[in-house]
C-alpha cells in the first residue's frame, strides 16, 4: 500500500508543474479578472436596458402626441359644418330629416376616423412591443453571459482535479478568460451596440411611418366634409 501511494504521489508531482500555493494565488488573480469582466458586462447590460427604455419612451411619447393631435382634428374638423347645419334647421324651408341625415354622416365619419387612428396605433404598439421583446431578450442573454463569467472560477474546480494537474487548471482558466474577453469585445458587445444604434436610427423612421398612417385620416375627413357641404343646399325646400 505504501509503495502504491508513493507511485501516485510521484505521478501527481510529475503532472502538476505548479505548487498549490501558486495555484491559489493565480486562481485568485483570475477570479478578479473574471469578476471585473462580469462587472463590465453588468454595467453594459444596465446601460442597454436604460437606453432601450429611453428610446421606447421617446417613441411612445411622440406617438401619443401624434394621436392627441389627430383626436383634436377629429373633434373639431366638422365644427363649422355642424354649425351651418344647425343654423339651416331654423330656416322655414329646411328639410330637417335631410339635415339630420347629414349630421348622422358626420358622426359616422368621426367614428370611422377614430377606428382608423386605433388601427394605426395598434400597428405601432405591436412594433414597439416587438422591439421591447427583442431588447428584453438581448438584455437577458447579456445578463446570462455576465453571470457565467462571474462563476467561471468556481466551475473550474468542479471540472478539474487541481491536485493532480494544477498547471492544466491554470491553462484552462487563462484560455477561457481570453475566450470570454474576445467573445465579449468582438461579438456580444459589438452586436448589442449595433442593435442599440439601429433602434436610435430607426425611431424617426418608425415615427414617420406612424405619422404617414395618420395623415390619410384628415384628407378623407376633408373629402367627406366637402361632400356634405355640397349637398346641404339640397336639404332646403325651394
Amino acid at each position: 500500500m505504501n509503495v502504491l501511494l508513493l507511485v501516485v504521489f510521484c505521478v501527481a508531482s510529475t503532472v502538476s508543474a505548479v505548487p498549490m500555493t501558486e495555484l491559489a494565488e493565480r486562481t485568485e488573480e483570475f477570479r478578479i479578472l473574471f469578476d471585473n469582466l462580469h462587472m463590465e458586462k453588468d454595467e453594459f447590460v444596465d446601460l442597454t436596458r436604460a437606453l432601450t427604455t429611453w428610446e421606447l419612451r421617446l417613441l411612445n411619447d411622440a406617438s401619443q402626441q401624434y394621436i392627441a393631435e389627430m383626436w383634436s382634428i377629429i373633434e373639431h374638423r366638422f365644427d363649422e359644418t355642424r354649425e351651418a347645419i344647425a343654423n339651416a334647421t331654423t330656416e322655414a324651408n329646411a328639410n330637417e330629416d335631410c339635415l339630420l341625415g347629414l349630421v348622422e354622416e358626420i358622426v359616422a365619419e368621426r367614428i370611422r376616423a377614430a377606428d382608423e387612428i386605433s388601427a394605426c396605433a395598434a400597428f405601432k404598439i405591436n412594433v414597439k412591443e416587438g422591439l421591447a421583446d427583442d431588447f428584453r431578450n438581448l438584455g437577458n442573454t447579456l445578463q446570462q453571459i455576465s453571470t457565467a463569467a462571474a462563476e467561471y472560477t468556481l466551475f473550474t474546480f468542479a471540472g478539474h482535479n487541481s491536485f493532480i494537474n494544477s498547471a492544466g487548471h491554470l491553462d484552462w482558466l487563462e484560455h477561457n478568460y481570453e475566450l470570454q474577453r474576445e467573445f465579449w469585445e468582438t461579438t456580444a458587445l459589438v452586436e448589442a451596440q449595433a442593435d442599440l444604434d439601429e433602434l436610435e436610427v430607426n425611431r424617426p423612421a418608425l415615427l414617420a411611418e406612424f405619422r404617414e398612417c395618420l395623415s390619410h385620416i384628415p384628407v378623407e375627413m376633408d373629402e367627406v366634409d366637402q361632400d356634405i357641404t355640397d349637398r346641404m343646399p339640397g336639404c332646403m325646400n325651394n
